[in-house]
């Protein structure tokens, strides 16, 4: 970089601090001032409704209870005697999987609460519509949110949200508990494949535009969003659910934190908490999080909600309380507006009843939190529509953007010249459990919590990867499919055999070709939480069989977290990692084996070689192991992914960007010429990242600033321009107990790299800060 360069990204980064304080002035003033308006802009009628409820209404409202059917003749006495504020089917699992009568259902218990009720407040219908609304018979699943931190694509996702929020609309729901904010740091954690990435940045720009295309409608909103688990849910020390989390406050705020400010700045109607304890204390209980850094901070005046049963959890789990009474109170006093109650709601109506008769929560608190909700309820449009439109369909059919997803996802992870497979390939042997298993590629939360179980008699839109395979032939080659068994265990560990030894590799020496259809089963929270990152027995074995025979061998992994060792995948000659890919896998899959589509997918997080490496992610920096000692270089970093053609990057430069303001930090504004040198046509993702820099406190090795897609014919070059945040460089400076300080961009040298290429920004001592100094300490 030039000096007349760095001289004006210095001006820049000096001019953006003085910015920056003129606009937001303190934290706290700003938090202030934005709540103090949005105080001001309550309506008449919530504040109407509001001073004529009793106690005891106000209370109904601060419950959702979980109902297993929608006859009023069964669950009308929640409205008429605990007048009950909203409703859920927990588990992606309503009392009927038929969309339109589900529709009709629920606006017949929606007329009942209306006319029983002395306000006639409509009530809000809650579900977990978490990859597409696959709660519903012939529903379109799109790829869990991990495949889509795989595409790096933020306008993919708005446009997933946008189609799951107008099908749960459709059904006569109000409030999708989605999206997942979490970072995925430990792969042992059964709620891995929820999250987006283990990369804050990328997590939040996903975060914010799947809230966004949930919530986008003309007028209010079309369904609620819930940004969830606020904070630090998974990075439990164990890699176990809802085990207790140990997170440095340094890390809590650069790193944990950044994605749910990122919800909260889209709009997110609500927030949902943690289940877990963190530092010591349940995060339902903590003041500090859902009081101090969500309102006082951040100004954020949406509703909290618990998650499901948690002030139980404070008793019976986290042995934090010795009653529910104490965790009622505790949970109350901290912050959360509404309570999740699954079995025994009159339980908690009676308590917080007689919590507030004894003066032990103030009856300030109580309308604060009975506001939120009903606020809630007009931004949905229930006051005036509380009914469904019949002119929306019951059922997202966007098949075309749940292929387009899963296609974006695929990530090749190695090729030995073995992919694409030749047009004139004669015969292939597909084999492995998830090959033809819908339930395998959809996983968790499909019109269930574990996900497809017996006896459910519904189905979501799927093509399998065995039939994609086989439409992607036809005629011109022989397909010959031998399954191997697996037994779906809903409530513990699947079942995974491998008894066909002999004709798994008779049938490999005579193919041209072998695709493996690896990985895992569905599962959702503790039940899959796993202790190793190695695939099943049975299936290593697998690979092992066909490794031994002359013939390619092409891994397909259906996962949704990494599974597979060095050991296994070193014996495979092609790997794709397919995510949880949901309805269109088989057409996506098919695609990327025969070159129909170039693959372009990134992965969101680390593959580490092992077990042993974990937690091992890109953006903390790892031990320097001595030379004797085993690497700590990952399998595959995060940002992996190969292409069938090659780019090169050429003419890096750097200037200043936009300044920041009240909902930005600021950024550089990062171009770069990308030239497909290769002979296919492809998109290549070009990442930004922060490789290096000293200052007070250790950083890490790599900090993603920016992407973007940018496809390319062969032998095309394009110029591409990243604004690349700066919030991603900010540090909580300090020794070990200087964590009381806020986030600064600190001064001194900082490489941007793109590709191979890297250039240096210089940051002055006017760098720019979001930290007020604390009026007492002066810190």
């Amino acid at each position: 970089m030039n000096e007349k360069s760095k001289q004006s990204i210095e001006a820049f980064l000096q001019t953006s601090r003085r910015r920056f304080l003129q606009l937001t002035g303190s934290v706290a003033l700003t938090a202030s001032s934005a709540k103090s308006a949005t105080t001001q802009g309550q309506s008449e009628r919530v504040e109407s409704i509001l001073s004529g409820l009793s106690i005891e209404e106000k209370v109904g409202q601060m419950l959702q209870v979980n109902v297993e059917s929608l006859d009023p003749a069964e669950v009308g006495h929640l409205f008429t005697d605990l007048h009950v504020g909203s409703v859920l089917t927990g588990g992606a699992n309503p009392p009927t999987f038929d969309p339109n009568e589900l529709r009709r259902n629920i606006d017949d218990l929606q007329r009942f609460a209306i006319a029983n009720t002395d306000h006639g407040i409509p009530f809000a219908f809650g579900i977990d519509a978490v990859h597409g609304n696959v709660s519903v018979d012939g529903a379109t699943a799109y790829p869990h949110n991990l495949g889509l931190g795989a595409t790096r694509n933020p306008d993919l996702a708005s446009k997933i949200g946008r189609e799951t929020g107008k099908s749960v609309r459709a059904i006569g729901a109000h409030w999708n508990f989605a999206p997942d904010a979490d970072l995925q740091r430990d792969p042992r954690w059964g709620r891995y494949y929820e999250g987006f990435s283990e990369d804050p940045f990328l997590t939040s720009e996903m975060v914010s535009s799947m809230v966004k295309g949930i919530q986008e409608m003309r007028n209010g909103i079309r369904v609620g969003a819930t940004t969830k688990h606020f904070a630090g849910y998974s990075q439990p020390m164990n890699g176990n659910d809802r085990s207790p989390a140990l997170i440095p406050l340094r890390e809590l705020r650069q790193k944990v934190f950044p994605p749910f400010k990122s919800g909260i700045d889209a709009g997110s109607a609500s927030i949902m908490v943690n289940s877990g304890s963190v530092n010591g204390v349940p995060a339902h209980a903590s003041k500090e999080l859902l009081t101090d850094i969500l309102r006082d901070q951040w100004g954020y005046e949406g509703v909290v909600i618990s998650d499901w049963d948690d002030f139980e959890r404070m008793v019976n789990m986290h042995e934090y309380v010795p009653t529910f009474r104490d965790a009622v109170r505790e949970g109350v006093t901290a912050g959360v507006d509404v309570y999740m109650e699954p079995d025994n709601p009159e339980r908690f109506v009676s308590t917080l009843l007689d919590l507030i008769r004894t003066g032990e929560i103030p009856m300030a608190r109580i309308d604060e939190a009975v506001r939120r909700v009903l606020r809630l309820k007009e931004r949905l449009g229930l006051f005036a529509r509380p009914f469904h439109s019949k002119s929306e369909q019951a059922v997202g059919s966007n098949r075309e953007l749940s292929e387009q997803a899963a296609t974006e996802s695929m990530t090749l992870l190695k090729n030995e010249g073995v992919l694409p497979l030749p047009q004139d390939v004669n015969s292939l042997l597909v084999t492995g459990p998830s090959a033809d298993s819908v339930r395998n590629q959809m996983g968790g939360w499909t019109l269930g919590w574990q996900g497809l179980s017996k006896g459910i008699d519904a189905e979501p839109a799927a093509t399998t990867v065995l039939d994609g395979i086989r439409d992607a032939v036809r005629s011109r080659a022989t397909v010959t499919h031998i399954p191997t068994a697996h037994t779906f265990k809903p409530y513990g560990d699947d079942i995974w055999e491998f008894t066909n030894e002999d004709e798994i590799r008779s049938a490999a020496e005579a193919s041209d070709a072998v695709v493996l259809v690896l990985g895992e089963g569905p599962y959702s929270e503790g039940f899959g939480n796993v202790n190793t990152i190695a695939l099943p027995d049975a299936q290593q074995r697998l690979v092992d069989t066909v490794a031994e025979t002359d013939t390619n061998a092409v891994g397909v992994l259906i996962a949704g977290r990494p599974r597979g060792t060095k050991t296994v995948i070193d014996q495979l000659d092609a790997v794709l990692m397919a995510y949880q890919p949901g309805t269109a896998a088989g057409s996506a899959v098919a695609n990327v084996i025969f070159g129909e589509t170039n693959p372009s997918g990134k992965l969101p997080f680390t593959w580490p070689q092992s077990t042993g490496q974990l937690v091992n992610v890109h953006n903390q920096r790892p031990p320097r192991a001595p030379s004797t000692s085993e690497s700590h270089e990952p399998l595959y970093p995060f940002g992996y992914g190969l292409s069938y053609t090659e780019f090169e990057y050429s003419n890096l430069r750097l200037a200043p960007g936009k300044l920041p303001s009240h909902s930005e930090r600021g950024s550089l504004t990062v171009t770069v010429t990308v030239t497909n040198t290769g002979g296919r046509d492809g998109t290549a993702v070009v990442h930004v990242f922060n490789t290096n820099g000293y200052g007070s406190v250790i950083r890490p090795d790599r900090r993603l600033m920016g992407f973007e897609r940018v496809s390319l014919e062969a032998g095309q070059s394009k110029r591409v321009t990243i604004e690349a945040s700066l919030s991603t460089l900010l540090t909580v400076p300090g020794d070990i107990t200087g964590e009381k300080r806020g986030l600064v961009l600190e001064e001194g040298k900082y490489e941007i790299t793109v590709g191979n290429l890297t250039e240096t920004i210089t940051v002055g001592t006017s760098g720019y800060t979001d930290w007020t100094p604390d009026s007492e300490t002066g810190e």
